[in-house]
């Protein structure tokens, strides 16, 4: 298979004056693999289509920037590139004067980065040259350096500024392909945080990297000098990211859990499990939302509200119903069963099952279930141990 690359015939710069930017807002919502055999793919169509296909593909996740006149790319930098509203968190994690991207790709949280009331001078790498040209024009504030990242440019750049370490922060989103494959340890990335932490540390007061929400936080934990902190950032619903964050003067490890769209937190020391005890099933079912799985930070939660430990996967039942909150959710019990032949269910549900060899797949068409959203069938299973509720999901 050949190797993941970014698109050849990429996004062009110069390809957009004023009157291709209206044809792209008179086309907006046009199918355009059409506009492709219509126009072709020869500039300035390959550009302007491309800014379509940005547009309509994901609606959501650039926000502000559709309103300017920031140009996306082609393939993999748009489809791996930190939202809008991600790369915002983020820059609020820099508190010092100058910073560097190491593999800036689209340019999103370099543009956040750089974009600061605070910033006095930003430098970002890319290696891949049309990507490069993208980023002179979409952050002009910005220290493009096209070509893989390299320690001595960096020092340049810091000798030529004048930078002390205490006023730089370091960034990067290591590429985590390996040929054909997706890659989740450290030391298959590039950069190779791993190696090139140690000389990092001695020109920057801290190291803020991105890393997939496979990575393993163990693995970062015993891989990454002077952390202090790992972010398990959940958007819309999701666990979008892991971000570490690294310090000269390193001190204890803090978990945090972040819901983007709230704002809300939830914060441990440890991610050692607290000692709750088992019990059966009470009025309410509480299932941790995919940020707090992946922090582990569930069973504290668990524990300062009282929850009570179901023997099923990473669920916990309540008699009172806790406060609405991002980082979990909420079913009321309404029915139990101890069989499949006992249900009848004439609405549609949502339906998991947890620690079955029985699919979800095979639910649905063993009880004719429909989708469905306000109910949930869970089949749980520990062991010989067997559990069916229906429970009704309680909105905020």
């Amino acid at each position: 298979m050949a190797r993941l690359t970014h698109e050849d015939a990429q996004s062009n710069p110069k390809a957009l004056e004023p009157e291709q930017w209206l044809w792209v807002e008179q086309h907006l919502g046009r199918d355009t693999q059409k506009l492709r055999l219509k126009y072709g793919t020869q500039e300035p169509y390959n550009t302007a289509i491309a800014q379509i296909e940005a547009r309509t593909k994901y609606s959501g996740k650039f926000g502000s920037l559709y309103n300017t006149k920031w140009i996306f790319p082609k393939g993999l930098a748009l489809e791996q590139s930190s939202s809008e509203a991600t790369a915002k968190w983020k820059s609020t994690l820099f508190t010092t004067t100058y910073s560097a991207d190491l593999c800036a790709g689209m340019g999103v949280d370099s543009a956040l980065i750089c974009n600061r009331t605070a910033s006095k001078g930003h430098i970002c790498f890319e290696k891949n040259e049309s990507l490069a040209h993208l980023l002179q024009h979409n952050i002009p504030r910005a220290n493009v350096q096209q070509g893989e990242f390299s320690q001595q440019d960096l020092k340049r750049w810091i000798e030529t500024h004048a930078i002390a370490a205490k006023d730089l922060t370091i960034y990067l989103d290591p590429d985590r392909r390996v040929g054909s494959q997706r890659e989740f340890k450290l030391e298959h990335c590039t950069p190779n945080l791993v190696e090139e932490q140690h000389a990092l540390l001695d020109v920057a007061h801290t190291i803020i990297a991105k890393h997939s929400p496979m990575v393993d936080l163990d693995h970062l934990a015993t891989s990454l000098k002077g952390l202090c902190e790992i972010w398990v950032v959940q958007y819309r619903g999701e666990c979008k990211e892991i971000v570490s964050v690294q310090r000269s003067r390193g001190r204890a490890l803090q978990i945090n859990a972040i819901d983007i769209a709230s704002g809300e937190t939830f914060t441990g020391e440890s991610r050692n499990p607290t000692n709750l005890s088992y019990g059966s099933l009470k009025s309410f079912i509480i299932q941790p939302s995919p940020g707090l799985n992946k922090s582990s930070l569930h069973e504290k939660m668990a524990h300062e509200q009282e929850w009570t430990k179901l023997p099923f996967g990473h669920l916990y039942t309540a008699q009172n119903a806790p406060s609405p909150n991002p980082f979990y959710k909420l079913y009321k019990v309404l029915e139990t069963f101890d069989s499949l032949k006992k249900i009848s269910i004439n609405e549609g549900a949502a339906v998991e099952c947890i620690g079955s060899k029985i699919t979800v797949a095979e639910l649905r068409k063993r009880l004719k279930i429909k989708e469905g959203r306000d109910r949930k069938l869970f089949y749980l299973q520990n062991g010989r141990t067997k559990l069916i509720v229906i429970g009704r999901l309680q909105e905020k």
